[in-house]
């Protein structure tokens, strides 16, 4: 598999979408026509045994998947890689349905199962034996230290390189792992650890999920690690799992947990998992929020505790991303933008509103500049499903939207809409029409303009103002310069007068062009625009 490197590891999956849009493994596009499958099956469970070795790169595989049948199905499909010309890939060796063989096709990364007649309404459970060294998926290689690991990497849709799966975020199943390895490996997986058990050279250790998970955040790591056990947070166990040869290092790097947690628990809800485990790992990306298992690049390991962005926005994701989910891959900022936007306010809460505002304003800027290379929407569905749908409209500008969302709601309208958004769609998928339902059930208001021009239009306000004052009054005109669409927004305005004194005036602005009249006794020196950093625009140009 392609090896990335990077001295920028330390952020989140973000940072890394130009290096990734050329590597092969990232074939998101073939899962688009999800809504058939969606329509008709819906996974309830699955059951891994993996069995790993040293002496080969190759895994032997039996996956245990219970089916709810939406309609009656005569056959279905599941994902699974087929074996490319390296040599890699998965071989199924046999399909069976109570203990009797059904017929398969394994071809074009999918498997069509043939099983008898289905009722409406009936669940079945279907064995798959398979066989195969991972192109992807499971990343097994060698960490910074020169130790064997075995590390999955399934984000976005690179499950079904080695998991039979419907790999896709629309269909949340409940995961136990059960892996088998040599017995100087740890093993850490999603959920609880229901087993561990030695037995001469192996290790048996089986994880289990009591809530139903996407394939995304579905994670193994085997290696030799140091585990510390941290205390506990409101019930939940907390622990630390790092190479042993930067144990002291990545102990203090990553006790970095319970700001973020106490934090979200206070304004969201309770942690929906049932421990967390951050893990220094192989992920090409700096971090990766695998429910209840967070796996962090191993170069974030240093030793000076530092970012603690990157362990907030994780930690974020436990609850949007992986509790709630969304439901098709272009509602992508329901998971992005939120984390994005509640690691802003984690650090506000931390270090003040000035870090917070400046931190709006970095990223007022790069959604300003990555519009003038790719003028789109937040929500793009005349984009092929890609990784070019992972970037800086999803997590600035769709952060961003929450934010204005805040200002219009004011905090505790906000809160609580978040509050409740969260408790609807708690282990559940989600669109974007969804949360604007219950923003507009929460606060009595009519939100579809609002959500229409921020989220499904391209770019944001371009404005250029100019203004004279006759001694009485001041004329303050304001024009829209971009071309795309009219926004419709309000807007502060601080006056500071010749005096020294200033005052502040908020404009409702809904036309390209608009004069405003603003009486005043004082002679104006200047008018700043959005003196509270509340909008998402560009200054064109202002004069005087």
């Amino acid at each position: 598999m392609p090896k990335i490197k990077s001295s920028k590891l330390i952020f989140p999956k973000f940072y890394f979408v130009l290096i990734l849009i050329s590597c092969s493994f990232f074939e998101i596009s073939y899962g688009q026509n999800h809504e058939i499958r969606y329509n008709s099956i819906d996974v309830l469970d699955y059951k891994f045994e993996i069995a790993l070795n040293d002496s080969t790169d190759q895994i032997e595989g039996n996956a245990t998947i219970q089916i709810f049948f939406k309609i009656a199905l005569e056959k279905f499909t599941l994902d699974l890689k087929n074996i490319n010309d390296k040599g890699q890939g998965m071989i199924i060796e046999e399909v069976s349905e109570d203990r009797n063989s059904v017929r398969f096709i394994h071809q074009n990364d999918q498997i069509e199962i043939s099983c008898k007649s289905t009722n409406i309404g009936e669940i079945k459970i279907f064995h798959i034996k398979y066989h195969g060294i991972p192109d992807d998926g499971l990343i097994i290689t060698t960490n910074k230290f020169g130790d064997r690991v075995f590390f999955a990497d399934c984000w976005p849709n690179r499950a079904h390189h080695w998991l039979p799966t419907v790999d896709h975020p629309s269909d949340k199943a409940t995961v136990e792992f059960i892996v088998k390895a040599p017995s100087h490996y740890q093993v850490v997986a999603n959920g609880t650890n229901i087993e561990e058990t030695n037995i001469g050279d192996e290790i048996i250790s089986h994880w289990k999920t009591e809530v139903p998970l996407p394939t995304k955040v579905m994670v193994i790591g085997v290696a030799q690690f140091a585990k510390q056990n941290l205390p506990d947070f409101e019930g939940i166990p907390i622990s630390t799992w790092v190479y042993p040869q930067n144990r002291e290092e990545g102990f203090s790097d990553y006790d970095a947990t319970n700001g973020p947690l106490a934090f979200y628990t206070t304004h969201i809800a309770a942690y929906p998992f049932s421990k967390m485990a951050s893990v220094q790992s192989k992920t090409v990306f700096g971090g990766m929020e695998n429910a209840s298992c967070i796996f962090y690049a191993e170069r974030t390991v240093t030793g000076k505790r530092k970012p603690e962005s990157l362990f907030a926005h994780e930690i974020a994701h436990q609850w949007f991303g992986d509790a709630v989910s969304e439901l098709n891959w272009h509602h992508i900022w329901l998971s992005e933008g939120f984390a994005t936007y509640f690691t802003s306010l984690y650090l506000e809460y931390q270090q003040g509103r000035d870090e917070f505002v400046n931190s709006m304003k970095n990223q007022r800027k790069r959604i300003i500049d990555y519009s003038k290379k790719n003028l789109a929407p937040v929500i793009d569905t005349s984009q092929i499903v890609s990784i070019d749908l992972l970037n800086t409209n999803s997590y600035q500008k769709g952060g961003w939207f929450l934010h204005m969302l805040r200002n219009e709601l004011g905090d505790e309208l906000f809160w609580k809409c978040i509050r409740t958004y969260y408790k609807k769609f708690e282990y559940r998928n989600a669109l974007t029409e969804d949360f604007q339902e219950v923003v507009e059930s929460i606060s009595g208001k009519d939100f579809d303009y609002f959500f229409k021009q921020w989220l499904y239009k391209s770019g944001q306000p371009q404005l250029k103002s100019t203004w004279d004052y006759d001694g009485k009054m001041i004329k303050f005109k304001l024009t829209q310069l971009q071309k795309q669409y009219i926004f419709r927004f309000p807007l502060e305005l601080k006056i500071i007068n010749a005096d020294k004194t200033s005052s502040t005036e908020t404009i409702s602005v809904n036309n390209a062009k608009e004069t405003f009249l603003i009486i005043s006794d004082k002679r104006p020196k200047n008018i700043i625009l959005d003196p509270n950093t509340k909008l998402l625009f560009e200054t064109i140009d202002i004069d005087n």
